[in-house]
């Protein structure tokens, strides 16, 4: 993250989790799975615009995620800026957002990540994982905290649920070992 960005993640980040949390009490379990001090990967299913949000309310480390650039728009592209969203560019190289997201984690920060790439609207489970995430942890030394959301975001309801299963050390492994490996464990947690 920039310097200087920190005060402006906490300010916003505070602020949505707040309302957050009393629209939609959501549910955290395996908090006491996210390591406190090294760098590490985010990864799980994505379903609804506020997924972003049920990891970041989750933890007090700053959580760095890739947001397609299309999202970057007025007021709130301005905000996503300030609290050190990296932009991604659908359909393209994203060698800056690659190279930036690898800053954070070789300075011990955390990313999160989406590997389906986009949300599922579909009846599937889940769509197919990139491997950009197992890519990007192998180049990086980084541990990958999988998560599963589980449940719809009803207002004044707890009905929706994120899950954290255990790290992941993907250092040894092939990528392609590597995604199917990931991908297994956040259906092991959408599963339950």
């Amino acid at each position: 993250m920039k310097k200087g960005n920190d005060k402006s993640y906490r300010f916003y980040t505070s602020i949505a989790t707040f309302l957050f949390k009393v629209l939609y009490k959501p549910q955290v379990i395996g908090k006491e799975n996210i390591p406190e001090d090294e760098s590490l990967i985010f990864a799980g299913n994505h379903k609804h615009a506020f997924d972003p949000l049920m990891v970041i309310m989750s933890t007090k480390r700053i959580v760095h995620y890739m947001a397609k650039n299309e999202l970057f728009k007025g007021p709130v592209g301005l905000i996503f800026d300030k609290i050190g969203l990296i932009r991604i560019y659908p359909n393209k190289s994203n060698q800056i957002a690659v190279i930036d997201a690898e800053k954070v984690l070789n300075n011990g920060g955390t990313i999160g990540i989406f590997p389906e790439g986009t949300r599922n609207r579909t009846e599937k489970e889940l769509l197919n994982f990139k491997r950009g995430t197992v890519r990007m942890a192998k180049a990086t030394n980084t541990k990958i905290l999988p998560f599963a959301i589980r449940g719809d975001y009803k207002l004044f309801r707890k009905s929706v649920v994120i899950e954290f299963g255990n790290v992941i050390d993907v250092s040894q492994m092939e990528i392609e070992e590597a995604n199917s490996y990931l991908k297994e464990e956040v259906l092991k947690l959408l599963r339950k």
